[in-house]
C-alpha cells in the first residue's frame, strides 16, 4: 500500500443547502480517537509526497477535530523523508481571521466552492459578496495555495462564461469547471451550454496570449492514454463513522445508496478490523476497483472501449453513478456534455498553435 491522498471526512453536516448537492446530510462526526488511529496506521504507507485532505459536508464546522489532527502529524508524524501538505474542501462561509492564521501557518491548499455570478442561484442565499471577500484575503496569503470549483445547472448555465471570466478575474490561478450530473440536460440547455464554452473559449484564448496561462482546469491538456479511477490505489478515504473508502466519492455514494451488496464490495471496513487484517483485506476489496476505468464504462449506445474518444474522455465512475444510479454507467447527457468540452477544448488548443505560428 502506498497513499499520495488519504482524506478524512470530519463530519457529514453542512451550513449549506446547495440545490445540486449529492451528498446525503448527516449529524456524525469523525471523533479524535479515531483521526489519530487512521494516521498513525496509514503513516509509514503515505507515499514521499502526500496530501491530507479535510472534506465534509462542511469541514469547518468540526474546525477543532482538523486542528487536532494537524497538531498531531506535527508532533507525531513528521519524517524528514517525507512532505505532508494539507488541503481542504469548504464553502469558505465560516472563514475568520483565527482559522486564516491557521491556514497561513500549516500552508493550507484550499478547494473552495463558488460559483461566480450564480452563486446564489442553487447555493446560499447572501454568500455572494462574503464569499468574494473571503477570497481576496485568502488570495492576500503568500502560504495559502486557492482554487475554486464552480458548478452550473441547464438553470444556470447562461451565466457559466461569465461567471468563469469573473472567477478568473479575481486572480484565482486554477479554477474547476463542473456540470451538474444529476440535472435534466435537454437539447435547448446543451444548446446554450454550447454557446456558453465557446464564449468561454474566446476570453481563454485573450487570457493566454497576455498570461500564457490556462487557469480552467478542463481547458488544459490532459495525459494521454485511457482513464482509470485511483480510488484505493493512490488514495484513501476515513468516514466519519470509521470505516475506509478508496474515495471520499465513493462514500458520498454509498452515504446514500441502499445497495448493501455494492456496499460491501467497495468498502475497506471498519478501521479497526481492516488494521487487524489489512494485508488480506486491502488486495481484496482493491481488486473490485479494478473495472473503474473508462474502458469497461458503457452508455445507452454501447461499450466505452469502442468509442474513437475512448483515450481522451475521462468519466468519474462515481459522478456518473450519481445520475444513473449504477457505477461505471455513463448518462447520455454526461457523454454529451463531456463531448462538448472536448471539443472547445480542441478549438482552444488549435487557435493557440495558430498564434503561435511565425507571422501570426
Amino acid at each position: 500500500m502506498e497513499f499520495s491522498s488519504f482524506t478524512i471526512t470530519v463530519t457529514e453536516e453542512c451550513n449549506f443547502n446547495c440545490a445540486y448537492c449529492y451528498q446525503k446530510k448527516g449529524k456524525r462526526y469523525c471523533d479524535t480517537e479515531t483521526i489519530e488511529s487512521a494516521l498513525e496506521f496509514f503513516a509509514p504507507f503515505f507515499s514521499e509526497d502526500c496530501y491530507i485532505n479535510f472534506y465534509g459536508g462542511e469541514p469547518l464546522l468540526a474546525f477543532d477535530k482538523i486542528q487536532h489532527a494537524v497538531d498531531y502529524i506535527e508532533r507525531n508524524l513528521k519524517e524528514k523523508s517525507k512532505t505532508i501538505h494539507y488541503a481542504l474542501t469548504t464553502n469558505g462561509s465560516l472563514i475568520d481571521e483565527k482559522i486564516l492564521q491557521f491556514f497561513e501557518q500549516n500552508t493550507f491548499a484550499i478547494l473552495l466552492s463558488f460559483d461566480g455570478l450564480a452563486q446564489e442561484i442553487f447555493r446560499k442565499k447572501g454568500s455572494f459578496e462574503p464569499t468574494v471577500a473571503i477570497i481576496e484575503q485568502l488570495l492576500k496569503s503568500p502560504h495559502i495555495e486557492v482554487e475554486t470549483n464552480s458548478v452550473f445547472t441547464p438553470e444556470s448555465v447562461s451565466l457559466l462564461a461569465q461567471s468563469m471570466r469573473f472567477v478568473i478575474e479575481l486572480g484565482i490561478p486554477n479554477c474547476h469547471l463542473a456540470l451538474s450530473s444529476i440535472s435534466p440536460w435537454d437539447d435547448a440547455s446543451l444548446s446554450l451550454l454550447r454557446k456558453e464554452l465557446s464564449l468561454l473559449r474566446e476570453f481563454l484564448v485573450s487570457f493566454y496570449r497576455d498570461n500564457k496561462s490556462v487557469p480552467v482546469r478542463e481547458f488544459r491538456k490532459s495525459p494521454e492514454g485511457i482513464f482509470g479511477c485511483l480510488a484505493g490505489k493512490d488514495r484513501m478515504t476515513l468516514a466519519p463513522d470509521g470505516k475506509l473508502w478508496g474515495c471520499f466519492l465513493i462514500w458520498d455514494y454509498f452515504n446514500r445508496s441502499r445497495d448493501v451488496r455494492a456496499h460491501e464490495k467497495y468498502c475497506f471496513g471498519d478501521l479497526a478490523l481492516f488494521k487487524k487484517d489489512y494485508e488480506k483485506v486491502y488486495p481484496r476489496i482493491l481488486s473490485n476497483h479494478s473495472n473503474l476505468r473508462m474502458d469497461h464504462f458503457y452508455t445507452s449506445d454501447g461499450f466505452c472501449m469502442m468509442c474513437e474518444d475512448l483515450k481522451e474522455c475521462a468519466v468519474c465512475p462515481m459522478d456518473a453513478a450519481f445520475s444513473s444510479e449504477i457505477i461505471s454507467k455513463i448518462p447520455d447527457r454526461i457523454c454529451r456534455i463531456k463531448r462538448l468540452i472536448r471539443e472547445e477544448k480542441k478549438l482552444f488548443w488549435q487557435e493557440i498553435k495558430k498564434s503561435s505560428l511565425p507571422g501570426s
